[in-house]
């Protein structure tokens, strides 16, 4: 199937990015493309116009500031992310969650920032960018500002970004020691299918294995991205032992609100939702201890 009829638009700078963001309502950005392109052939969207990020320079980069924080450009691919040896080392969890994402081929052209801000419930890399304490920085007409990516999506495909803004940067702080993270995810059919349920889990033990922080982010099972906050609290403060563990999950599960679709029933959803939380806290755990 063609793509519909469009105007291409290619911005220069990240001004002018914005400008056009102001003055075309229903435009879409593009960078990878692996997202809006396909959407496009299928006549989900028919945008009038696609604002081309590739001209925009320094938009691709991963780097470490001083203060431990590890900063990912807009238009980093998840390939880069995933064979990123600072990655790898700073953010593991978002090295293996590249990983499990789609093809090698998507991978070398889909975006980290694309992936966060075509806002799809079962967004891979939402939930690990949750439990990490991320941040995305936006830029628009009126200066930049930084948004908590848990408090970026507010429904299907929706976003709190204004008319004029963008997506210029993920932003990940250090992780304190004695951390370890870990992301589930069942694909709908096979292997590189997109999420029916994901699960990530980030913790941190003290020198006495007591629990001191723990995170729990839910995807595809709610309209956005959602933390299990009442399934963190079970564990917080106290040794992560296998009957509070599975207290959690069970607990984790009730915090889910999925629905049944081509993909899977809500009531299976809800039991793999479960399953993964005890099963990401127990390799949460082995992973620290193991350190």
């Amino acid at each position: 199937m063609s793509l519909p009829k469009f105007d291409y638009l290619r911005p220069q700078t990240k001004e002018e990015v914005c400008s056009l963001l102001s003055k075309h309502k229903d435009a879409k950005v593009l960078a990878g493309g692996t997202d809006v392109l396909v959407q496009m052939k299928k006549r989900a969207i028919t945008p009038p116009s696609i604002i081309g990020l590739k001209n925009i320079p320094d938009w691709d980069y991963i780097l470490c500031d001083e203060k431990g924080t590890v900063k990912i450009g807009a238009l980093t691919t998840l390939h880069s992310i995933e064979t990123s040896s600072l990655i790898q080392e700073k953010v593991p969890l978002l090295a293996r969650t590249a990983h499990l994402m789609a093809t090698p081929h998507v991978r070398r052209l889909g975006t980290l920032v694309g992936n966060l801000c075509n806002a799809s419930p079962s967004a891979d890399m939402a939930p690990p960018l949750i439990v990490l304490g991320a941040a995305v920085k936006v830029k628009g007409l009126e200066g930049e500002r930084s948004i908590e990516v848990e408090k970026l999506f507010t429904g299907p495909g929706k976003t709190i970004l204004k008319r004029g803004e963008i997506v210029t940067e993920v932003e990940i702080p250090p992780l304190p020691p004695r951390s370890g993270g870990v992301y589930l995810k069942l694909p709908a059919r096979t292997a590189i299918d997109i999420a029916a349920v994901g699960v990530a889990v980030m913790a941190t033990l003290d020198s006495k294995d007591i629990c001191s922080a723990i995170k729990i982010a839910l995807g595809a099972v709610a309209p956005t991205p959602i933390r299990a906050l009442r399934g963190e609290a079970v564990l917080k403060g106290k040794k992560l032992e296998a009957s509070l563990i599975q207290e959690a999950a069970n607990v984790s599960k009730k915090e889910a609100q999925p629905i049944s679709d081509v993909r899977s029933s809500a009531d299976y959803r809800t039991e793999v939702v479960g399953v993964f939380v005890q099963r990401a806290i127990q390799q949460v755990q082995e992973q620290i201890k193991s350190a």
